[in-house]
């Protein structure tokens, strides 16, 4: 027994699978890179208006028949016990990241999001246990802007074990990031053994790619970091209002990059993703948490799936600005469907994810513990159908001292210590608090328990120097 859910069918993937195919071949998508372009050339493929690069099919399937699968991909983290695997479907949360503000937990104001909040938030999101990959939930406000990543891959570095993924500009940003990680393995070589980073790449709809983002993942690619390969085009804005119109050109899109991964390493490793999202037509602000945000997350998802890919996708990133009635409605629909085909949910964020409330990301991993044990594979064997202790308790007997329950019950009944389930005379003599108030206290416990050090104060300070340095770059 296991919960599944299928938008596409086998057919229909197909279908959309040849669509993109067919955009690819016969529309083509932008490539502004000479070096991607000579790669492109190289292998045969059509180039048109400069840098439009038109794919025959053969060059994708060659492509897809090298990239790293499901079983074979592992993102490594500092800790190797927290390794990430995608052999077996066990979601699990994800920090997403580059959000410009937070909702303070002492004052409860919302206020710009700074370096502190940033140290304070991977620290605590190293403390939750459904938090598979962490990175910078925000990124600081407080520092120049021009080297924010820097900051944050610094902060992220210094403060958890966990695998790592961040924003890198160009090569240089994936360089630095390199050389901070070989701070703390003890060499570069070392380091790209074990690259406990990944990076996001996001595609530029409709059917396009930044020269930054195409630096940064060719390189990424040429030293087998992972890649967050992601396509985000806007219903009915940069791409087709009709939902299998956008999962084909997002689908689209995600393939040519696949492609130019595997023409400059072979086996460089991806992660299939697509923020694919709504736009409210009267107010033309985006949804991350509508019905057709749910559906994309899981017909994407299936796409990915269908490539034998790694899949992570944004599934609690509320549109809900505060830890309310809506974000808790959008965070168990969402999360729910989507956790049901997807291996990694990014979450954590409000306001369409640009807001961090500390206490939400204690909340948020309660709900991924529940999501989590209400699709764990449940065996029907002898034990589990539990005939003998039913023969026991007989007719109007009772199965609360059987040897059977309790053997089981603790695995088999989940319980939260933040999730509310007495009656109602209990739960006002406890302070009749909300889910943000239990959220929020055992937050502050957190944040008071002391940070293990996992870096020197010498590593500290050669970390700290890269970014200096790439300030001055900026600068010069």
């Amino acid at each position: 027994m296991k919960l599944s859910i299928d938008y596409l069918s086998d057919k229909e993937i197909s279908i959309l699978h040849e669509a993109a195919l067919k955009i690819l071949h016969d529309v083509g998508m932008r490539f502004p890179s000479s070096k991607a372009l000579g790669l492109f050339d190289q292998a045969g493929a059509k180039i048109r208006d400069k840098d439009i690069v038109c794919l025959r099919e053969d060059l994708i399937q060659k492509a897809l028949s090298t990239t790293l699968k499901k079983k074979d991909l592992r993102l490594f983290a500092r800790d190797p016990e927290k390794d990430v695997t995608f052999e077996l479907h066990d979601p699990g949360l994800a920090c997403m990241t580059m959000a410009t503000s937070v909702i303070d937990p002492w004052s409860g104001k919302k206020r710009s999001a700074s370096m502190a909040d940033l140290t304070r938030l991977v620290h605590l999101s190293d403390q939750l246990a459904h938090v598979r990959v962490s990175g910078g939930p925000v990124t600081p406000q407080d520092v120049d802007h021009r080297v924010c990543d820097w900051y944050t891959w610094a902060g992220c570095i210094k403060n958890t074990t966990k695998h790592i993924t961040g924003g890198v500009l160009g090569e240089q940003g994936v360089l630095d990031a390199i050389d901070m990680g070989a701070v703390v393995t003890g060499s570069r070589e070392a380091f790209l053994k074990r690259p406990f980073i990944s990076g996001w790449v996001l595609t530029l709809p409709p059917l396009g790619m930044d020269i930054e983002s195409l630096e940064a993942m060719m390189i990424m690619n040429q030293h087998h970091i992972p890649i967050m390969l992601s396509s985000g085009p806007i219903l009915g804005n940069t791409g087709p209002v009709t939902i299998p119109g956008m999962v084909a050109q997002a689908h689209a899109e995600i393939l040519a990059c696949i492609t130019l991964s595997q023409l400059v390493s072979p086996g460089a490793p991806i992660v299939y993703t697509s923020f694919a999202r709504g736009m409210n037509m009267q107010t033309s602000n985006i949804s991350m948490a509508g019905p057709e945000f749910a559906v994309l997350k899981v017909a994407m998802a299936q796409m990915g799936e269908y490539l034998d890919l790694p899949v992570r996708m944004p599934s609690m990133l509320r549109d809900a600005k505060i830890l309310d009635a809506q974000a808790g409605f959008e965070t168990g629909m969402v999360g729910t469907l989507t956790s049901l085909r997807a291996d990694l949910m990014d979450g954590m964020q409000l306001d369409t994810d640009m807001v961090v409330d500390y206490a939400d990301m204690v909340f948020c991993n309660d709900c991924m513990a529940f999501i989590r044990h209400a699709m764990r594979d449940i065996p029907i064997n002898a034990d589990t159908l539990a005939l003998d202790a039913v023969s026991q308790a007989g007719p109007g007997g009772n199965l609360l001292a059987s040897q059977h329950t309790f053997a089981h019950f603790k695995t088999e009944l989940w319980h939260s210590a933040l999730f509310d389930h007495d009656n109602w005379d209990k739960w006002e003599s406890k302070g009749a608090r909300s889910i943000r108030d239990k959220a929020l206290e055992k937050t502050l416990v957190m944040l008071e328990k002391e940070p293990q050090i996992l870096v020197t104060d010498k590593q500290a300070a050669a970390i700290d120097e890269i970014v200096d340095r790439a300030l001055l770059q900026k600068k010069a």
